[in-house]
């Protein structure tokens, strides 16, 4: 688990957009070993990812089933490091919110073991064996990018080029297809930590 210097900030619900993409820095050693052998570099980091229908709740695929959650309750606080993603150019307004009432639809969708499995034993026999046996794999289970990218497939957006089954979270690290929203925080709890810290400051 990653541990970041925001987790007594506080979420402003009113500045994450439905539709947003969320990544979670969760620090799950072996997605992390998993995208940095798939050439992910510093993306590899991003070992989750979840999808927002509207303030602090989401979508994300989870064991054992997909659920909804709250960001500020189960990565803000607990001092989790997320991002923020906002998808660049869409076609119709109206998209984003059809891709995130299709998130909302795969609550309780039974978590994909086999299809991650693949993905491990794909690290010794190479991407040819993934390929071939995604393919395969029940559609009806989905590891939480797949969830996230085939909202984006249902509305026409074939965002990476490639199969749902085979994007890992580490994909949605792109600059090319979203803007970062760092504008996120409630200003009233900013506005409250600061004399705390001056309090802090005259004490040392």
């Amino acid at each position: 688990m990653a541990e970041n210097n925001f987790s007594n900030k506080q979420i402003d619900p009113n500045k994450i957009k439905i539709g947003d993409v969320i990544l979670v820095a969760s620090g799950t050693k072996v997605t992390i070993k998993i995208q940095k052998k798939y050439g992910y570099g510093e993306s590899s980091k991003w070992t989750h990812v979840a999808g927002s229908i509207g303030g602090y709740d989401l979508v994300e695929g989870q064991v054992p089933k997909s659920r909804t959650c709250d960001l500020q309750k189960n990565y803000i606080e607990k001092g989790i490091e997320i991002r923020v993603l906002r998808k660049k150019y869409w076609e119709k307004e109206k998209d984003r919110i059809k891709v995130a009432l299709w998130w909302a639809t795969m609550n309780n969708t039974p978590y994909d073991f086999p299809q991650l499995l693949n993905f491990l034993i794909g690290l010794r026999l190479g991407n040819a064996y993934v390929n071939i046996h995604n393919l395969f794999n029940s559609h009806k289970k989905l590891i939480c990018s797949e969830l996230i990218v085939n909202g984006f497939f249902k509305q026409d957006y074939n965002l990476f080029n490639k199969p749902a089954w085979n994007v890992l979270p580490a994909d949605y690290d792109n600059p090319d297809l979203f803007d970062i929203v760092t504008d996120i925080w409630s200003e009233a709890k900013e506005k409250e930590e600061e004399p705390a810290q001056a309090e802090t400051n005259k004490s040392e």
